[in-house]
C-alpha cells in the first residue's frame, strides 16, 4: 500500500525521523512543551504529525507496511501502521492558542484528515528539492559533526522566518558575547531558517538564504 506525501510535510523535512508522532507523543507535546525519547525529554512546543482521511485509513486496514511516496518514488516505509483522532481543534488551541481559520497554520489544520498514522519508520531515499538549498538541508548529526569541524565548544541557535533585521544581528551579537564571558572559547552560531510553506507576504526561502 501507498501513502503519497501531503503538504503537511513541507520544506524541511529532510532528516530521518523514528516516526511520526504516535498519539502519546502528541499528548505530551500539547500538554508539556516536551518530547521524551530513550527516558529524556527534548524541548518541542509544534507536534510533528501525519494526516490521512477516513478512506485512507480504511483501505489501509490490516495492512503490514505502507511506502511513503512522491512523484512515484519510495522514500520510507511504515511499518505496523497504527492510526489516531486527529484532534484538529485541541492541536490548534495548545499549539497556537486559537481556533481561528484565518490563521494560517490553523487552517491547514482545519483542512487535514480526520486521522493521524504513527508506525516504525525505515528510510530508503533521502529527500531533495535540487533547488540549490540542499547542501543546507542538515541532519542534527551532520550539524553536530559540523560543530566537531569547526571546534566549537558551544553552539546558540536562532530559528527565524524572516530575513535578519539589525535586532536580531544585536541580539545574536551579544549572545555570542555573554558565552565568552562565560568561558565559552569557540561559541558558534546555528541560523535555522524556517522553509515550506509561507503567507503570501513572505519573502521565499532563496532570497532570505541569500541574506542569511
Amino acid at each position: 500500500m501507498q501513502l503519497e506525501f501531503l503538504q503537511t510535510i513541507g520544506d524541511g523535512w529532510a532528516y530521518p525521523l523514528k516516526r511520526f508522532m504516535n498519539e502519546m507523543e502528541l499528548l505530551e507535546v500539547m500538554n508539556k512543551k516536551t518530547l521524551t525519547v530513550d527516558g529524556v525529554s527534548h524541548l518541542l512546543s509544534v507536534p510533528i504529525t501525519q494526516h490521512v482521511t477516513k478512506d485512507q485509513k480504511e483501505s489501509f486496514k490490516g495492512v503490514k507496511s505502507i511506502k511513503v511516496t512522491h512523484n512515484k518514488q519510495v522514500y520510507a516505509v511504515i511499518d505496523n501502521p497504527v492510526f489516531f483522532e486527529n484532534r484538529k481543534e485541541e492541536i490548534c488551541a495548545r499549539t497556537f492558542g486559537c481556533m481561528e481559520t484565518s490563521h494560517p497554520m490553523a487552517e491547514n489544520i482545519t483542512n487535514q484528515g480526520d486521522f493521524l498514522i504513527s508506525g516504525d519508520m525505515r528510510f530508503t531515499k533521502r529527500v531533495q528539492w535540487h533547488d540549490k538549498m540542499d547542501q543546507y538541508r542538515m541532519t542534527p548529526a551532520e550539524i553536530a559533526h559540523e560543530a566537531y569541524l569547526r571546534n566549537a565548544d558551544a553552539v546558540f541557535a536562532f530559528q527565524v522566518r524572516n530575513p535578519l533585521h539589525n535586532g536580531h544581528c544585536l541580539l545574536l551579537k551579544q549572545t555570542r558575547e555573554d558565552l565568552l564571558k562565560q568561558g565559552y572559547k569557540n561559541p558558534i552560531l546555528l541560523l535555522h531558517p524556517l522553509g515550506g510553506w509561507c503567507k503570501d507576504d513572505d519573502v521565499p526561502l532563496g532570497p532570505r538564504m541569500a541574506q542569511h
